[in-house]
């Protein structure tokens, strides 16, 4: 005989939702979602065997989820067990199902002594086998609800010390905040935090945190990873407990330990992305036999302090970053002021130029000196890029400044510049520099050359390189330099450039290259200086397209204009 439930029909669904919602439907419960096959099987046939009656567990579609049972191998298997096991033979003994979890023994179930035969139609063996699946059913209940308990605790702590730890931003501060509220959360006397500090010849362990410790403890001998096993296990994920320090031939430090009344420990490594960080050790004042789940508890405390210290010394590497850029900006913008603002106007010369740095501070400059009648140009790539190529840049800038007002030579002013930076400089650092004059009333330049990309004149259609002068500055002393003369013409024009011009690069990566421009040049023949720099610029431009240029670029062009008669 079947008894179905009376179907009850509701006219809406909880929350508010109509039969007919659109809304994504729960996903549905099976039976096997809270309890095993295994348990369903044994409850099945226990139940068979006290009543009698053939059973069967089904899912709420009507599949069977248990295998039925031999009605012939029951009868069998019960009969021999009628035979071992009597009421006679169960007398005035008490009769103990022990109800056990994770090892430990919380209570049982007994059949009291001088108890009754089982009623008719059930064996005393089915009982008892009855018996034993109570106490299992009840361990389980008291299992789950041990592992939900745990898994609370284990997330309030967690939770705690997160909160904590995520109002922090010195890294001192988290460790300092870290160790006190582990200790608290695992209920030991002490604690410590160690972080892995490299030295020249190996690894360290440094204490960098203690709770309840003397201050000494953080100056007192560092651990070695290569000469502690212990700790560099715990570094690979290992756990490692202690139960006695005085006496565990494995602790470095056993006389300091009872000194300080620490007795068990229990050590994780601190671990971010399979990089070691450190260490965290807690310590009680008396022999501790840590639980597994204070184990696993310690280790998801590790995993937060490994993300929290990580993130503390991204913090402080950002802060120090916008320290020094902020800096960098500075130093960029007094730079910029070092650059003329506009060129000076000494006929017939017409002068344009253009500095773009690939950095925020470049080691390309140029300068524009009026002198008497005559105008100075100045053009130099100074090795390296930043702070320290931005530094020397200034150097060299004021040094010639300072020696092209009182000396008419251009060949002993660059031999000065020369002697002062390989006084002042390292051997990797160098300067290439080229500097010329244009004198209005003779109508010529007087130019030197220290190592630099040789400017190029253009006079009608033809090329010539001004490269006369010597090596580049900064590297020989005694390095002596020629000066190169040469007649202006009207029309002349004339291109100082850095390397950055004819180095920069398209995306096949071929350069831009000398000849193209001198085509650029010949292009923008009959422009003015601005004009003309215009130009060779927007050629590069279009020749590298949106390849970005990883050098500094520098132009200045001069042209010669008509002189005015006198």
């Amino acid at each position: 005989m079947t008894t179905t439930k009376p179907e009850t029909k509701l006219d809406h669904e909880p929350n508010g939702a109509t039969p007919n919602s659109a809304a994504r439907p729960p996903r549905r419960l099976d039976l096997t979602d809270f309890l095993d096959l295994a348990t369903l099987q044994e409850i099945q046939d226990s139940f068979a065997a006290v009543t009698r009656l053939l059973t069967c567990i089904h899912d709420a579609d009507g599949a069977r989820l248990t295998p039925p049972i031999d009605p012939q191998q029951r009868a069998t298997s019960e009969k021999v067990l009628d035979q071992l096991l009597t009421a006679d033979e169960l007398g005035d003994e008490t009769l103990v199902a022990p109800i056990i979890v994770e090892g430990q023994q919380l209570g049982s179930i007994q059949i009291e002594p001088g108890s009754s035969t089982p009623a008719s139609g059930a064996s005393q063996a089915a009982a008892i086998r009855f018996l034993y699946l109570l106490a299992n059913a009840i361990a389980r209940l008291c299992y789950d609800k041990y592992h939900a308990r745990q898994r609370a605790e284990e997330l309030e702590a967690l939770y705690k010390i997160s909160s904590v730890l995520s109002g922090q931003r010195d890294l001192q501060r988290v460790l300092d905040t870290a160790v006190t509220s582990v200790a608290e959360v695992m209920a030991v006397h002490a604690a410590s935090i160690r972080l892995v500090t490299p030295v020249n010849d190996g690894v360290e362990l440094a204490p960098r945190a203690v709770h309840n410790l003397p201050p000494e403890y953080l100056t007192k001998g560092v651990i070695r990873l290569d000469t502690s096993n212990m700790f560099d296990e715990a570094i690979s994920g290992k756990t490692i407990y202690v139960e006695d320090m005085a006496k565990d031939p494995r602790v470095l430090y056993p006389i300091d330990a009872q000194r300080e009344r620490l007795v068990s420990m229990l050590c994780v490594g601190i671990v971010f992305q399979a990089r070691p960080v450190g260490t965290i050790q807690l310590f009680s004042a008396q022999k501790r036999q840590f639980t597994e789940f204070e184990k696993q508890l310690l280790h998801a405390i590790s995993q937060l302090l490994a993300a929290a210290i990580e993130n503390a010394r991204l913090d402080a590497q950002r802060n120090k970053s916008h320290r020094i850029m902020r800096q960098v900006r500075l130093a960029a913008d007094v730079q910029r002021r070092m650059l003329p603002e506009s060129p000076p106007h000494v006929q017939p010369f017409d002068v344009a130029a253009h500095c773009v740095p690939s950095m925020e501070l470049g080691g390309d400059f140029y300068d524009l000196l009026e002198l008497k009648s005559s105008l100075g140009m100045v053009i130099g790539d100074v090795s390296g890029k930043g702070v320290a190529a931005a530094l020397l840049m200034a150097s060299v800038r004021a040094s010639l400044r300072a020696y092209a007002q009182d000396i008419y030579d251009l060949d002993e002013i660059i031999a000065r510049v020369n002697t002062a930076m390989t006084q002042d400089t390292l051997d990797n650092e160098f300067v290439t520099l080229w500097y010329g004059v244009l004198d209005p009333v003779s109508m010529r330049l007087t130019y030197c050359n220290a190592g630099h990309e040789p400017p190029i004149l253009l006079r009608h259609g033809e090329i010539r390189l001004l490269d006369t002068g010597g090596m580049l500055v900064g590297v020989d002393a005694k390095q002596h330099y020629a000066k190169g003369l040469l007649d202006l013409h009207t029309d002349d024009l004339i291109l100082l450039y850095s390397d950055g011009l004819t180095d920069a690069m398209d995306a096949n990566r071929q350069k831009f290259g000398r000849d193209r421009v001198i085509q650029a040049m010949k292009a923008a023949a009959s422009c003015s200086a601005q004009d003309a720099l215009n130009t060779i610029l927007s050629k590069m431009r279009h020749f590298t397209g949106q390849h970005r240029s990883f050098d500094d670029t520098t132009l200045v062009v001069a042209r010669v204009g008509e002189v005015a008669t006198q």
